[in-house]
C-alpha cells in the first residue's frame, strides 16, 4: 500500500513539472491520451443527464398541456351544463314553439317533441366543443320506492316484476331489490337481507334499507350481474325478434337549423316534423339504466316525482304496467302519443281498460332529467353526467365519468 501512494505522489509531481514546463498541451501530449478519455467519459456523461433532462422535460410539457386541456374542458362542460338547464327552463315556461316551429308549446306536459327530446348536435365554443343529452327519468320505474316506512310493498313493486320477467329474467330479482330497500331485515320469499346472505360475503357488508344513491348499485344486490345491469346477457338476451333502437320519432336536429333558433321565423324545411312511420317494438338496448331510476320521493310514493310519464316511457316499460298489457296495445299506445300526445293520465284507459287504477302511479309530465355533459378541448375531454330537479332547479347528484 505504502509503494503505491509513493508511486501516485511520484507520478503527479512529474506531471507538475511537466505542467508547469510545457503547458497544457505537453502535459496532454505526456499523459498518453489519458486526460482525453476523461474528457470523453465526462462529455458522455453530461450528454446523457443533458438527454435525461430534455425527455422529462418533454414529458412534463405534455403533462402540462395535457392538464390544462382537461381543465379547459372541465369549464366549458360547466358551461354545457348552464345550457341544458336553460333548455328545460324554456320547456317549462312553453316557450320552445317560438324557437324553433314544431316543437310542443303545452308547458303541462312532456313529450319527445319538447325542446329537450331532441338530438342537439356538438356545439363549437371557443376552442372546444360540447354535447348535452336529456334522458326523462319520469319515463322509468324507480325503484328506490318500492317500500318505505309505511308501505311494505308498493304498486310499483309489480310493476318491477313485470319488467324482469318481459326481459326473461326471474321475478325473484324483484324481491331482492324489495328486501335492499325496505327499511326492515325481514326476507322476502325469494329475497335477500343483510343477515343470512349480505353478512355472509367476502367481504360482509349490509343491505342499504334506504334509496338507492344510482342504478349500478344494484351490483351489489343478490341475483345482479354486470351482463344483466348493462345489458350484455342474461334473460332473453340475443333471442328477441324485431327490436328497433327506440321509440322516440324524430328527434335529430342538423347543426344548421340549431344556427337559425334566433326568434326570427324559420323556413318551412327547418322545421321539425316527424319522418316516416317508423317501426315500434322493444328497445334493443337492454340497460337497466334505460329503464329504471333511483331518485325520487321515498316518503310518499304517490307523489307526482315517482310517477312514470306514459308520453315517454318506453316499450319495455309500458309492457310491465298491467299484468293484461300486450305488445299491440303498447304499439297503438305509441303511435297515439307521436300523432297526439296524452294530456291526462285517464287518457290511457281507452286501451288498457279502467279497471288497473293506475292514476297515482302514471303522469304526463316529467320532473327529474338526466343530463349528460360531454366537452371536449384539443386533447382534453370531460363527461359529466347529472340528475337534476328542474321543478326545485335542484341538483340531486352528479357525477364525472
Amino acid at each position: 500500500m505504502n509503494n503505491l501512494f509513493s508511486a501516485f505522489i511520484r507520478n503527479y509531481k512529474v506531471r507538475k513539472e511537466v505542467l508547469a514546463a510545457r503547458g497544457i498541451k505537453g502535459l496532454i501530449d505526456f499523459s498518453g491520451g489519458y486526460i482525453l478519455l476523461i474528457v470523453l467519459v465526462m462529455s458522455a456523461f453530461l450528454v446523457s443527464v443533458t438527454s435525461d433532462f430534455f425527455l422529462r422535460s418533454h414529458i412534463y410539457i405534455g403533462y402540462l398541456k395535457r392538464f390544462k386541456s382537461d381543465a379547459s374542458a372541465e369549464y366549458l362542460a360547466h358551461s354545457g351544463l348552464a345550457l341544458a338547464k336553460a333548455v328545460l327552463d324554456v320547456d317549462r315556461l312553453g316557450l320552445a314553439g317560438s324557437f324553433l316551429p314544431g316543437l310542443n308549446n303545452d308547458r303541462n306536459i312532456d313529450t319527445y317533441k319538447d325542446i329537450w327530446g331532441l338530438d342537439f348536435p356538438e356545439i363549437p365554443i371557443m376552442d372546444g366543443t360540447v354535447k348535452f343529452e336529456f334522458e326523462d327519468e319520469n319515463s322509468k320505474i324507480n325503484l328506490s320506492v318500492l317500500a318505505n316506512e309505511l308501505v311494505e310493498k308498493t304498486p310499483y313493486y309489480g310493476i318491477l316484476q313485470r319488467f324482469f320477467l318481459d326481459m326473461g329474467l326471474t321475478i325473484d330479482l324483484a324481491d331482492t331489490v324489495l328486501d335492499w330497500v325496505d327499511p326492515d331485515d325481514v326476507r322476502s320469499p325469494y329475497g335477500a337481507e343483510s343477515s343470512g346472505y349480505y353478512l355472509t360475503l367476502t367481504p360482509p357488508y349490509s343491505a342499504k334499507n334506504d334509496s338507492m344513491d344510482s342504478i349500478d348499485e344494484l351490483l351489489q344486490v343478490k341475483g345482479f350481474t354486470p351482463e344483466i345491469v348493462y345489458g350484455l346477457g342474461g334473460g332473453n338476451y340475443g333471442i328477441e325478434k324485431n327490436l328497433v333502437e327506440d321509440n322516440k320519432g324524430n328527434i335529430s336536429i342538423p347543426f344548421d337549423k340549431l344556427l337559425q333558433i334566433s326568434g326570427n321565423e324559420l323556413s318551412e324545411d327547418s322545421r321539425i316534423t316527424d319522418s316516416a312511420e317508423k317501426k315500434f317494438g322493444r328497445e334493443k338496448d337492454r340497460r337497466l339504466s334505460n329503464y329504471l331510476r333511483v331518485h325520487g320521493d321515498r316518503v310518499d310514493f304517490t307523489s307526482e316525482i315517482n310517477r312514470i310519464n306514459i308520453n315517454t316511457a318506453g316499450f319495455r316499460v309500458l309492457m310491465a304496467l298491467t299484468p293484461t298489457m300486450t305488445e299491440e296495445i303498447v304499439e297503438e299506445i305509441i303511435k297515439r302519443r307521436q300523432l297526439q300526445p296524452f294530456k291526462s293520465v285517464s287518457e290511457i284507459n281507452t286501451f288498457i281498460g279502467e279497471d288497473h287504477n293506475l292514476g297515482n302511479l302514471l303522469t304526463v309530465r316529467s320532473r327529474i332529467f338526466k343530463i349528460i355533459v360531454t366537452s371536449r378541448v384539443q386533447n382534453g375531454y370531460a363527461r359529466h353526467i347529472i340528475y337534476f330537479d328542474r321543478f326545485e332547479r335542484q341538483v340531486l347528484s352528479c357525477t364525472k365519468e
